[in-house]
Formats: structure tokens, C-alpha cells, sequence
């Protein structure tokens, strides 16, 4: 269930949207959704705003504004910007599902990151941490003297006339905003609510998937930065630039960038040679939404396309105890610099990568794990001793071969 907007330029050659708003409100293309990360893209636009108004440097510490953050001298906005700070991220601690549909002030948020601390120096190397991008929000707060939703507003949804395009609060059908949906035996369940002052400047942002297009858009006709600050924001450094990051699809390739929140998942991207932009956004999602991506894509640029046959699946079985604890371990790949943990909590089986989150594993006949929000499948091989020496993990359309850690 989710919605979708094409546009080459700002004309919208497409939009549709499909399955429930809500549990009585079918969604149509005026539908709000909640877009998660790609809410970065919008924080760092903001950000290189203040940076072309002199309000601020990239290469200003961190301690100009939040001296007690671990580093704080160290970190520059370049490296949060980067995800090159090496603060642990907060969506990373198994705490974090103990308080995100409460709320919390930044106080709270930033006493977190305070106790969490760092995991390598800043500019060592890339990882992925929402808690650079909160403090980026909060920065942006500092600077202009307004709360993150009203420079929100000052700054992108007034300079572009955007309607449906705000910084979120509790959903209220009353405004045309989707609620989210996850799918398990039962059927669809509406997924528990992030309360918005937790994601704040790293993911509060709702938007119809047409308006976050008019968005990329003015941004990459640079209608919102200057070229020189465009050109910073795509300056990769292990595949990320400044809120945004290159999205490759066959020969072409587009600039934008995905998210994921409750069970929202979007994704989204700017091909500049084309001018064409597309945006995903789901809000009930049991198949991988990056598939779904590449085929429209795909589509979209003629090429052959098949709808997938899924009569060939494995049926789903129920393990017992000991079948479940024969998948557990830490396993490594050649392949890609990855180390997976399988263990289990609370009776369910669960995967965490480096550096990720964890996500409940389903099982399937032959070995087979699927995690289906991500589009991951793992199967399991080589059951020795009573336990699996290994798994091919299947995500995308690629492969890759893990194998567990001896002790």
C-alpha cells in the first residue's frame, strides 16, 4: 500500500496511489505520508542555506553549539552531514523502542548520545547515524533562532508553495495523512507511531510523493542552493554526500535518497540528464519496496519488464526452540565488509548487520529466513552439529555468501 509520483520536470507524467490511508480511508494522490530519512535531504538544503548566508561554516565544530556531545571539538556540521562524526546513532540502542512513541525533549535526546559516545574518530569513516542529523536539526534551531518546523517552512515549503509538505505531529486523518501498516499472520495490523519530536531533523518530515518531487526538483535545478552548494552536497565520501547519496540503475544513475519509519518505507531520486524524478512511498509494505523501485524504473525507461510470479514461494513453517537455535551465530562474508548477528529474543528469531538495526526474521521451508520490509532473504545451508555453517543473503537482485565465525 503506498503511493507514487513521477514527474519529468515539474510536469507529473504519473501519480497514483493504492490500498488504505487508514483502516476506513482508501489513499488517493493527495494522500500525506510520513517519508522518514529523506527528511535529511530537506535538513541539509536548510543547512547550506545558512551556509550561503554566512549564518554558519561546515567546517564549524560541533562545540560552537553542543560542547558536552563526546568529540564535540572534533566533529565539524561537514562530518554529521557526512555521517562521519562516529556518534553512535540512538535508533541503534534496543532502548530506543522503550521511548519513540512517547517523545522526548532534546535534552533527553542529546543526554543519549552523551551515554551512547563515539565509535571512531570523526573523518575515520562512514556510518550511517541518526543522531548527526538530530544534532543538525538542532543546530539549525540555534542558528536561526526558530524551531526546525518553521525554518522548515521559512525556507522550502514558502520558497516552493508547497501545500502538503510539514514537519509532522501525531497523524490525523482529518489532514489526509496515511497511517502505516505491517503484515504478519493476522493480516494488516497499523504499525505503533513514532512520536515526531524523537526523529526530528533526521526523519520528521510527511509529504505527498508528488511535493517531495517538486522538492528534488527545485533543488537540483538549484532553485533552493547555489551550484557551488549543490556540488558540495554530491561530493561522496564513502557514497554519501551532504543528505544525499547516488542511486545507479543500469547506465543512468539518479541523486536522492530513501527512508523508513514506523512501517513507512519511501525512496526517491533525481535523474539530472533526463530530468526526471521518482518518488515511493509505502505505508503497508510485504515486499521489498527497492524491487518495486526498479521495476517502475524500469518501466519508465522502456525496458522489459516481468511482473514477478510468486506461486514458486516456500510456505512459511513454525519452528520449534531447538530448530530456531541452529540459525544462531555471527557470521562474515567475503563479500561485503559485513558481520551478521542471528540470535533470538524474547522466543523470536533476529538478525542484526553491523552498524543496523535488528529485524525479526520469518521462517520458510528449506532453511529459508525472509525479513520482507527489506527485502532480504537468507538461506541457510550445511546444517552441521546442529548448526547452519552458513547462508546466501538475497537483497536487490544481488548475492552475497556469509559463513559463521568459528570461535
Amino acid at each position: 500500500m503506498g503511493s507514487v509520483a513521477i514527474l519529468e520536470d515539474d510536469n507529473v507524467l504519473f501519480r497514483n496511489a493504492y490500498g488504505m490511508a487508514s483502516e476506513e480511508q482508501p489513499a488517493d494522490a493527495n494522500t500525506i505520508y510520513r517519508i522518514g530519512s529523506i527528511t535529511k535531504t530537506y535538513t541539509s538544503t536548510m543547512l547550506m542555506q545558512l551556509v550561503e548566508q554566512g549564518e554558519i561554516s561546515l567546517s564549524d565544530p560541533l562545540s560552537d553549539y553542543f560542547p558536552e556531545i563526546p568529540n564535540a571539538d572534533s566533529i565539524t556540521i561537514e562530518n554529521l552531514l557526512h555521517h562521519r562524526s562516529g556518534l553512535v546513532s540512538v535508533t541503534n540502542k534496543d532502548e530506543y523502542m522503550d521511548y519513540y512513541t512517547d517523545g522526548a525533549t532534546r535534552q533527553e535526546m542529546i543526554d543519549r548520545m552523551i551515554e551512547y559516545g563515539t565509535n571512531f574518530e570523526p573523518g575515520e569513516k562512514m556510518e550511517y547515524s541518526n543522531s548527526g542529523y538530530l544534532l543538525l536539526g538542532y543546530i539549525i534551531e540555534e542558528v536561526t533562532g526558530i524551531n526546525y518546523a518553521e525554518a522548515l517552512q521559512n525556507m522550502i515549503i514558502e520558497a516552493l508553495g508547497l501545500e502538503k509538505t510539514y514537519y509532522g505531529m501525531d497523524i490525523s486523518s482529518d489532514r489526509g495523512e496515511a497511517q502505516s501498516f505491517s503484515y504478519n499472520e493476522n493480516g494488516w495490523e497499523v504499525s505503533p507511531e513514532t512520536d515526531m519530536s524523537v526523529p526530528h531533523g533526521a526523519g520528521a518530515i510527511v509529504s505527498t510523493p508528488t511535493e517531495v518531487g517538486l522538492f528534488l526538483n527545485a533543488l537540483f535545478d538549484r532553485e533552493l542552493v547555489t551550484a557551488e552548494s549543490l556540488q558540495k552536497m554530491k561530493n561522496l565520501k564513502d557514497g554519501y554526500g551532504l543528505g544525499i547519496f547516488r542511486i545507479p540503475f543500469n547506465e543512468r544513475f539518479a541523486w536522492g535518497h530513501n527512508g523508513g519509519i514506523d512501517g513507512f518505507q519511501s525512496t526517491s531520486g533525481h535523474f539530472p540528464d533526463e530530468d526526471l524524478t521518482f518518488v515511493l512511498i509505502g505505508n503497508g509494505v510485504n515486499y521489498s519496496l527497492n524491487d518495486i523501485a526498479i521495476g517502475t524504473l524500469g518501466i519508465l525507461f522502456n525496458n522489459d519488464f516481468e511482473i514477478p510470479d510468486f506461486s514458486n514461494e516456500p510456505e512459511p513453517v513454525e519452528l520449534s526452540k531447538s530448530d530456531i537455535q541452529a540459525f544462531t551465530g555471527y557470521y562474515t562474508s567475503d563479500d561485503i565488509p559485513l558481520e551478521v548477528e542471528v540470535f533470538i529474543e524474547e522466543g523470536v528469531l533476529k538478525a542484526k548487520a553491523t552498524g543496523q538495526g535488528a529485524f525479526p526474521l520469518s521462517a520458510f521451508e528449506g532453511g529459508v529466513m525472509k525479513f520482507d520490509p527489506a527485502g532480504i532473504t537468507m538461506i541457510f545451508n550445511s546444517l552441521i552439529d546442529g548448526n547452519y555453517e552458513g547462508f546466501e543473503l538475497q537483497q536487490g537482485g544481488q548475492a552475497y555468501q556469509f559463513t559463521q565465525k568459528k570461535e
